[in-house]
This record gives structure tokens, C-alpha cells and sequence, in this order.
């Protein structure tokens, strides 16, 4: 007997005991149950009609119901779902293992119509199906599974923007609770950046929450997302998120400052500018000492401009504002700050370690020029009674708080010292420039050697010509001797350029070894220029092997130009900032193409329009009424109209008049 009948008969009798059996192991639920669970699959309605009132024991090892089963198959029926719930109606908050109700699964899915049918057959058991008072419908909408997610939940994760209109509709006032990771639906949708979800539980829930992991709000994830958008919305729904402190004490405003986001800083500051006097619980540093710990001058000129008083408070360390900016800025940046009188003042004040922010600029800078620079405010320190500075204990402090991360918080360290890889670059360099003065020697040796034995040789005969250039007079060796000279004194200069460098008060300029790098790549074209003329001229009677000479020789620039632009390609994608910069000037050039180009387009239309028409109106071509609509055309020197009426009354014709005259 195969298992349809076993079935059919176990459901005949009422015997619910022997369809609990027949599935009591997973073997036997796949023997027994393959075929209903296939039929289930396939949308199949026939199988389960003698069984109907028995559907809810059929499940899966996994607790899946024929309806799970058909939700979550390639061939989801809407007359499936309707024609089973019909049976069996308690299949409708039956869960699988995972604790999920066909509800969730649909959502998961995105079934929108079978999502709309689940929850008008719930509207029609209301009254059956009362629980506490809670009718079906919403019991369904509110039933949360094993990972704490409710339907709301996993329609937000699927992104379907539909769904999860229809489920706050049908619940607005629900406040929709943290899943098992503290998240709420606002939360998620914000953090994967789900606008259109965002925006319709802003505007249709009457309670939504906002909470999410470790104490962050919807707010903190637009943060992170750096969506002003999403910030804006937000605010507007409800402004006191701003002051909402996540458990690190951090405020939307401390991420904001942090990482540098000037555009959502400027809206939060818009909605709440107290919000720049919150410390955080770590550090007490203000938003305003995370913008300057970081070097982003844009953001504090934003919060300074809003709030004028938020520079006065100090972390744990005694440290202001202008402590961290010494560390960070650089010289340009730091006087444009110190233009601010209330910012100057700032430069007498002592840490616990009694060490002004000039100490820590000291520190931080490397030659002695830039310190000078600042004499008349070290005159005014030294005047406060300020002690001589101690190098070396506020550089470990410096190097220690960049390489500090706290509680997972500081992803790139509490400060960001501006020359925190300085060190780094010169052992790289270092390294570079003893294969770059070798190749530079190599190049002065060869081009030397080269100007001496010149390519088609000297003239042997007596004369005032003796010993001179055979091929002096040829256009191909007098370019091989330019770029040969060029090669020569470029590869001379890199040499001198890093002789100097091998002293030590040279050791560590960086433009130095930029301009002897810069010297050897001239070099370096110029001798294959040489090479390639120089061969020229002294193959001239075989012209073919000449140009394949050169065809070979110059494709070393083929190859500069490829490196080159995928390292300039790189350099764009690693800075933000280059790149919009680039896209903006790319649209600006765009624009301005388009409108120069219009106006010449026009009058060449215009013109070809015009002298179509006229041949056509000459020769009498077409019928009446196109000759006519083309003489008011004329009149109106209307061109697109010309055209378009010409091609309409005769495509062949047009074909026939337009080519002779392109």
C-alpha cells in the first residue's frame, strides 16, 4: 500500500495517532510523506482533500507545513494557500522549527499576494480565533520567531517595499520591539539603507522605536550610512534623538564629527546645537575634540560656527581642542584656526602633564621652520610661565593615542597624527632610493658613452669636416643627440640629487627623493627616444625593419601610460573627496560641451533642413498637403518641423535628396 493511501485511510477513520506515526521518524516522514510534501511543491491541491482535517500533522522534519512548503517553492500559489487554509485554518499561526508562521515566510519570500491573503483570512477568523483579547490578525502581525523577528522584521530584510507597507497599515500602532541582535525594523531598514521602508514607518507608525545594538539609535546607523537624507527624516519625526547617547556615551553627533561627515553634521547642529557639549564615557571628548583629533577642519569650523562656546571643555587628560589640532592639522589649517581669538587663547592652557598645545605642535612637526612661525604665541606662553618642552614624553603619548582604538570605538585611533606614517616612508624610501641611484648611474653611463660613439660613425677624409658626424645633417640622429644630452643631465642630476641626500641633515626631505624619482623617469623616456631615432637613422634604407625598430621601442611609453593610469585610477578610488571633486568638474565640462556644441548642431540641422525643403518645394516632389505644410515651415523657419514632415511624407525620397547633398 503507498503512502497516499495509508494516508487516505489513516484520514477515513479519524485516526490521528497512525498519521502521528507514520511521520514519528525522519525516514519514514520521507517514505510516507514525499508525494504530499511534491504535491505541496507543486501547488497540487488534490492529494490533501480527503485529509484535509488532519493537514497540520503532516510537517517536515524541520516542522514544515504543506504551506510553509508551498510559500517557500518556485510554483507559490495564491489558490493553493486559499484552498488549503480552507481546510485546515490553523495552519495560518502553525510555526515551523525556526518558530516561523507562514506570515514570516511569505515576507521573507516576498510574496505580496500571498502576504494580502494571510492576513484577510486572519480579518475573517477574527472572531474564532481570539486570543487575549488580541484579535487574530494582529496575534499574526506581532508573533515573533525564534530569532525574535516578527513578519515587520524579515520584509524589512528582504526590502520589499510593498509588504512592508502592508503590515504597518494593518498595525500602526504596534511599536515593533527588538528582535534577538536589539534590533528594531527602523533600525535594520535605516542600516542597510532601505529609504523607502525608513519613510513609511516615519509616516504611517504612530509609535515606531528606534533602538538598536549596544545602545545606538535609527539615528546612529543614518550616521554610520552618512545618508543626510535619512538623518533629515529622522530629526524631523522626532529631534531628541540627537541627545540619545549609545553605551559608549557616544551621540549621532560624536560619530558624525568623527569620521568627518560635514553634511549630516551641519543637519544634526540645525536640529539641536546642544548637542556638541555632550562628553562621551570613555574619554569625555566632545564631538568638537573628535573632529580635531582627526583633522577634520571642515566639521569643526561647522560646530564652532553653531555652537561659538563648545571649545572650553577638556577630556580626561586636560587635553582642548587646540591639543588635538596641533596633532592633527597641518600648518595652513592651524593658522586659519588660531584666526579665531577665543581658539588663540587656548594656546596657555596646561594638560594634567602640564603640557600646552605648542608642546604637542612641537612634537609633532619635524623641522624647526614651523615652530618659528608661531613666536609671537610662544612669546605670549612663555610670558604665562610655560616649562621647556619634553619631546620625547609627549611623542610616546601622541604615538600611543594614535594607535589607541579604546573600546572598539576609535577605529582609527583617538588622534590621527598627521605624520603618524612618517616614519614608515622614510625606511620605504630609504630602500627605493639605492635602486633609483643605481638605475640613475646606469643611465648617465650609457648616454655618456653614447654621445661618443655615434650612430653611423665620423668622416675619415682630410678636410675641415675630418673627425665630425657622418649623418650631422639627418633630422632622425639630430633628435637621437637632443634626447641623448636630455637623458645624460637628467640621470647626472638624479645622481647629485641623491649624493645629497647620503648627508644627514638631507636624509629626511621627501621632495628631495621625489625630484630625483621625477629626474630618473625623464631620464629614462628620453633614452628610449634616443634609441629609437638612432636606430632610425642608421636603418633609413630599410624603411620597414626602421619602423618596426621604433614601433617596438616606443611601445615602453604604451606601457608608462598603462601603469600610470591604473595608479592614478587607484589614488582616485582610495580619496572620496578626488573623486567627487573629478565627477563634478567631468558634469561641469559636460554641460559647457553640450552648450557649445547645441547652437552648431542647430544651424547644420537647420540649414539641411532648409535646403531639403527647397529642393523638394523645386521639383514639386510629394503630395499636396506635405508641399504645403513645408512652405509654412519655411516661412517659419521652423527646421525640426521641416524634417520631420519631409521624412513623414516620403522616407525614399528624403534618402534620395539628402545623400547628394552630404
Amino acid at each position: 500500500m503507498d503512502s497516499f493511501s495509508i494516508v487516505n485511510e489513516a484520514a477515513s477513520s479519524n485516526n490521528v495517532e497512525m498519521i502521528t506515526s507514520l511521520g514519528s521518524t525522519p525516514d519514514q516522514s520521507n517514505d510516507n510523506y514525499d508525494q504530499f510534501f511534491k504535491a505541496a511543491a507543486d501547488g497540487n491541491i488534490e492529494p490533501f482533500k480527503k485529509i484535509a482535517q488532519q493537514l497540520h500533522l503532516i510537517v517536515t522534519p524541520l516542522k514544515n507545513t504543506v504551506l510553509h512548503i508551498n510559500i517557500t517553492s518556485e510554483k507559490v500559489s495564491t489558490e493553493f494557500v486559499e484552498e488549503i487554509l480552507g481546510m485546515c485554518p490553523s495552519l495560518l499561526l502553525q510555526v515551523n522549527a525556526q518558530g516561523d508562521p507562514p506570515l514570516h515566510v511569505a515576507a521573507k519570500f516576498e510574496h505580496i499576494d500571498v502576504v494580502r491573503y494571510l492576513i484577510n483570512k486572519a480579518k475573517d477568523q477574527q472572531e474564532d480565533l481570539e486570543i487575549n483579547g488580541i484579535g487574530v490578525t494582529k496575534q499574526m502581525l506581532r508573533m515573533t520567531n525564534n530569532k525574535g523577528n516578527t513578519a515587520l522584521h524579515e520584509a524589512i530584510q528582504s526590502k520589499s517595499v510593498f509588504i512592508v507597507r502592508i503590515l504597518i497599515k494593518e498595525d500602526p500602532d504596534f511599536s515593533h520591539p527588538t528582535n534577538n541582535c536589539n534590533e528594531t525594523p527602523l533600525y535594520i531598514a535605516v542600516e542597510t539603507g532601505f529609504f523607502h521602508g525608513v519613510v513609511d514607518m516615519l509616516n504611517i507608525c504612530n509609535s515606531v522605536t528606534h533602538e538598536g545594538p549596544n545602545g545606538k539609535t535609527a539615528l546612529h546607523a543614518a550616521i554610520r550610512r552618512k545618508s543626510a537624507d535619512l538623518t533629515r527624516q529622522i530629526l524631523e519625526k522626532k529631534k531628541s534623538l540627537t541627545k540619545e547617547i549609545d553605551d559608549y556615551g557616544w551621540t549621532p553627533l560624536h560619530y558624525a564629527a568623527y569620521y568627518g561627515y560635514l553634511q549630516v553634521s551641519r543637519i544634526l547642529l540645525e536640529f539641536d546645537k546642544s548637542a556638541a557639549y555632550v562628553t562621551d564615557t570613555s574619554r569625555r571628548m566632545t564631538p568638537l575634540h573628535l573632529a580635531a583629533s582627526q583633522g577634520h577642519k571642515d566639521v569643526m569650523r561647522e560646530i564652532i560656527l553653531h555652537c561659538p562656546e563648545c571649545y572650553e571643555p577638556i577630556d580626561d587628560r586636560g587635553w582642548n581642542v587646540l591639543h588635538f589640532a596641533m596633532a592633527s592639522l597641518n600648518k595652513k589649517e592651524l593658522f586659519s584656526l588660531l584666526e579665531n581669538p577665543s581658539i588663540k587663547k587656548l594656546v596657555r592652557e596646561k594638560d594634567v602633564h602640564g603640557n600646552t598645545p605648542l608642546h604637542v605642535f612641537a612634537t609633532c612637526t619635524r623641522t624647526t621652520g614651523s615652530i618659528n612661525l608661531l613666536v609671537d604665541i610662544i612669546d605670549q606662553v612663555r610670558g604665562d610661565g610655560s616649562r621647556a618642552i619634553n619631546r620625547q614624553n609627549i611623542s610616546q603619548e601622541i604615538v600611543a593615542l594614535s594607535e589607541d582604538t579604546g573600546n572598539g570605538l576609535y577605529s582609527r585611533g583617538v588622534i590621527h597624527k598627521r605624520d603618524k606614517h612618517y616614519d614608515g616612508y622614510l625606511s620605504l624610501m630609504k630602500g627605493a632610493k639605492e635602486s633609483h641611484l643605481v638605475a640613475a648611474a646606469l643611465i648617465a653611463t650609457v648616454t655618456f658613452a653614447a654621445a661618443f660613439t655615434l650612430p653611423g660613425g665620423y668622416k675619415n677624409e682630410d678636410g675641415k669636416n675630418q673627425g665630425t658626424a657622418i649623418l650631422s645633417r639627418n633630422s632622425a640622429f639630430q633628435t637621437f643627440v637632443i634626447t641623448d644630452a636630455i637623458a645624460m643631465v637628467f640621470s647626472i642630476s638624479a645622481v647629485f640629487i641623491y649624493f645629497i641626500m647620503s648627508v644627514e641633515r638631507f636624509k629626511k626631505y621627501i621632495y628631495l627623493f621625489e625630484l630625483g624619482s621625477w629626474f630618473t623617469v625623464v631620464a629614462m623616456g628620453a633614452m628610449v627616444i634616443a634609441f629609437v631615432t638612432g636606430t632610425y637613422a642608421v636603418l633609413a634604407t630599410s624603411f620597414w625593419l626602421a619602423i618596426v625598430t621604433c614601433f617596438i621601442g616606443l611601445s615602453f611609453f604604451i606601457c608608462v601610460l598603462t601603469v600610470g593610469y591604473r595608479i592614478i585610477l587607484h589614488i582616485i578610488k582610495g580619496d572620496r573627496k578626488l573623486m567627487h571633486k573629478i565627477r563634478k568638474l567631468m558634469r561641469k565640462m559636460k554641460r559647457k560641451l553640450k552648450r557649445k556644441i547645441r547652437p552648431i548642431k542647430d544651424y547644420l540641422m537647420r540649414k539641411l533642413a532648409i535646403k531639403i525643403s527647397k529642393k523638394l518645394l523645386h521639383e514639386e516632389i510629394g503630395s499636396e498637403e506635405a508641399v504645403s505644410t513645408l512652405k509654412q515651415c519655411l516661412v517659419n523657419q521652423s527646421w525640426p518641423d521641416i524634417a520631420w514632415n519631409y521624412y513623414s511624407s516620403s522616407y525614399i525620397l528624403a534618402l534620395k535628396i539628402v545623400i547628394p547633398l552630404i
